[in-house]
């Protein structure tokens, strides 16, 4: 179906395209080249106009038929049925209330309308100029509002409109410059025949003035297809490791050499058609004009080609990357690595990794002093090429080892599962059952079995953790680690419950980075786990609704221990809520917690408690005596100041220290969160 799906996509975007190119050649580049040519020229361009016209009423059907086809395609890709199967009312009636029913009905009427315009021209004895810039602007709104049924409405908010306005103008400018490649050589054609001096002035000035139209509608393509590219496809893993990314690259790879005939014929053979006389050197000057537009307008289709499959083919953005090659280039991974992959003779000028980088990009900034003599200069020209390229070359064999890295298949993965405290709690438990016996309980590879490996397990609560990407981690997590005693689990464990284990490593790993964290507010770095509750109310309520709303004070409390410390947050309710604040609480034990005796002004979670307790207790670990230890005891009560972002900002623990039962702490830090301007992106659910 979808080969089916691409091809019907093709013919009718080549139809569309044709259709409005050659409506726009005749309107901006031959009429106004035959009218400055004089009388005769006028007289004698109807022959060509109505040719012209014919294939434009037959691209016009073409597009009208295949608009068909793929509308009944469509409806079968949206229902799952056979395309046999569609044909009924209550199906199609469906298929119409969506947008790409609206606009498909949309187009079809403008075909329509733009057929009756050129049956209209074609029985006119005399040409009605009207006619015809009316049909350029039908074709141009035609496959305009081709962009409202692609990639382009996927987008949110104000950026649908951006990309619904940039693949719209990416169209028109394929359709201005790749449609009319072929009016462009049938014009030349018809000029050589015509063998006069008005019809070399005609495809003077035409070429002359097609040329302006191709650099608008060359760079117009430029600016729309880099933009579109970083919202379809965004990353370099996205670009090389998905079919989008691969056919996005096929397209411009043939796009370059279409450039190329462009160029040619813009930088070399024009200057020379303009200047030209009547004889063989505008023959022949004609000729390869004709023969470079024709292999332009070939690749053109070529492109198009794969333009009908790009859109069948799901989005980058929208796809797990697979990484093709073994390695991959990183800078913050590497710079606080001190081995030198050199050999003993460099290494002993070049001891660490950092100094190759820094050697290695000094030799290429080097290298630009060459590079600019060569420009300024004549002589000498080659030896300072050579030696400009020498350096490069040089300065990338001794930085870019250093910044090499492991890489798989899975490397640029994006977690499935949020980063939240559900996903967290069944990680946790998945640890235990299978991590605990080498890594240990606190995580730091000192589990009963380590002693007994060749090879030590990985702390997992070291700064590398965090280094590697979680596809890297779901990588050795599925297939083991290479020339490590550890095996891979994806035998025993489903894709998603390897997704819950990672997240509670992220968590483990960001919990041991948080040992000092204290109630003074540090630089937002430490993402707050997501989590669902219910209040006594019976209000469904999730910590992320809070982002870009209040500051969350969240309390980890447990009854009655911490009940003179609700009872005093309870009195500072009112302060709270002036300051911007919502209190949080989360009760170890919601079973046993006497809901009654809840202060009744804060929000307590019943629902869901269990699940975000646990998860944020992992951050229990502090620099204390009692916090030091791998598998620290949980204490009887935590507060976690998160700010507006969704970064928790500081924390308390009682046992540690007085804290915020000064108050006037706790309200200064919240007014102080209030007052800042955002140091940190918005946290992302999933990891990058």
């Amino acid at each position: 179906m979808s080969g089916l799906a691409s091809a019907v996509r093709f013919l009718h975007l080549a139809a569309s395209i044709f259709a409005l190119g050659a409506l726009a050649f005749l309107c901006l580049i031959a009429r106004p080249a035959v009218r400055r040519a004089g009388t005769v020229a006028r007289e004698h361009f109807e022959e060509f106009r109505q040719r012209q016209q014919h294939l434009i009423a037959a691209s016009v059907v073409v597009a009208f038929i295949t608009g068909f086809a793929g509308f009944i395609i469509q409806a079968a890709l949206m229902t799952g049925r056979d395309i046999s199967h569609v044909f009924t009312a209550e199906i199609l009636s469906g298929v119409f209330g969506t947008q790409y029913g609206r606009v498909w009905l949309l187009r079809q009427m403008l075909l329509l309308v733009l057929a009756g315009l050129l049956w209209l021209m074609t029985r006119s004895k005399q040409p009605r100029v009207g006619f015809l810039y009316a049909g350029f602007v039908l074709a141009a709104v035609m496959l305009a509002a081709l962009a409202a049924t692609g990639h382009a409405t996927a987008g949110e908010d104000a950026m649908l409109f951006l990309q619904f306005v940039a693949d719209a103008l990416h169209l028109l400018a394929a359709g201005s410059w790749v449609g009319a490649l072929l009016p462009l050589a049938l014009l030349l054609s018809w000029c050589r025949r015509q063998n006069s001096a008005w019809a070399d002035a005609v495809a003077q000035d035409a070429t002359r003035r097609f040329s302006w139209l191709g650099i608008a509608a060359v760079s117009t393509l430029i600016v729309t297809g880099l933009f579109n590219t970083w919202v379809l496809v965004g990353t370099i893993p996205a670009l090389v490791g998905t079919d989008y990314g691969r056919l996005l690259l096929t397209k411009v790879s043939l796009l370059l050499p279409m450039l190329a005939f462009a160029a040619t014929n813009l930088l070399y053979l024009r200057p020379r058609l303009l200047t030209a006389t009547r004889g063989r050197d505008i023959d022949l000057l004609f000729a390869k004009l004709r023969r470079n537009t024709l292999a332009e307008a070939g690749i053109g289709a070529l492109v198009l080609m794969l333009v009908a499959v790009l859109g069948t083919t799901p989005p980058a953005r929208h796809v797990q990357p697979q990484w093709p090659f073994s390695f991959r280039f990183n800078w913050e991974v590497n710079k606080n690595l001190p081995e030198s992959r050199f050999p003993a003779v460099i290494s002993k000028y070049i001891p660490k990794k950092r100094s190759s980088i820094v050697l290695g990009a000094s030799l290429a900034a080097a290298a630009l002093l060459p590079f600019g003599y060569a420009l300024l200069r004549r002589r000498c020209r080659r030896w300072a090429l050579g030696l400009g390229f020498a350096g490069l070359s040089g300065g990338a064999a001794l930085a870019l080892p250093a910044l090499e890295l492991d890489a798989y298949p899975a490397t640029y993965w994006q977690p499935a599962v949020t980063y939240q405290a559900i996903s967290v709690t069944n990680g946790v438990h998945l640890y235990q059952k299978n991590c605990v016996i080498c890594h240990g309980v606190g995580g730091f590879g000192d589990g009963p079995a380590a002693k007994t490996l060749p090879i030590k397990p990985a702390d997992l609560t070291a700064k590398h953790t965090s280094d590697h990407t979680m596809g890297d981690l779901f990588w050795w997590l599925s297939h083991g680690k290479p020339d490590t005693p550890m095996p891979g689990f994806a035998p025993v464990l489903s894709e998603e419950e390897r997704w819950d284990l990672i997240n509670f490593l992220r968590a483990l790993s960001n919990a041991e980075q948080a040992r000092s964290m204290a109630p003074i507010l540090e630089p937002a770095w430490l993402i707050a786990p997501d989590f669902s509750f219910r209040t006594p109310l019976g209000e469904n309520k999730t910590l992320k609704e809070y982002r870009g709303q209040k500051v969350v004070l969240l309390v980890l409390f447990t009854w009655p221990q911490s009940q003179a410390r609700l009872q005093q947050l309870d009195a500072l309710h009112d302060k709270l809520t002036e300051a911007g604040a919502e209190l949080v609480a989360l009760p170890q034990d919601a079973r046993g917690f006497p809901a009654q005796q809840a202060p009744r002004r804060m929000t307590v979670a019943i629902d869901g408690s269990p699940e975000a307790f646990e998860t944020y207790s992992l951050f229990r670990r502090s620099l204390s005596e009692r916090g030091m230890a791998a598998d620290p005891p949980v204490p009887s009560h935590m507060e976690f100041l998160i700010d507006r972002q969704g970064y928790v900002r500081a924390r308390w623990i009682p046992a540690d220290n007085r804290g915020w039962l000064n108050t006037d702490l706790l309200l200064g830090e919240i007014a102080q969160l209030n007052q800042e301007k955002p140091s940190a992106a918005a946290p992302d659910d999933h990891m990058h």
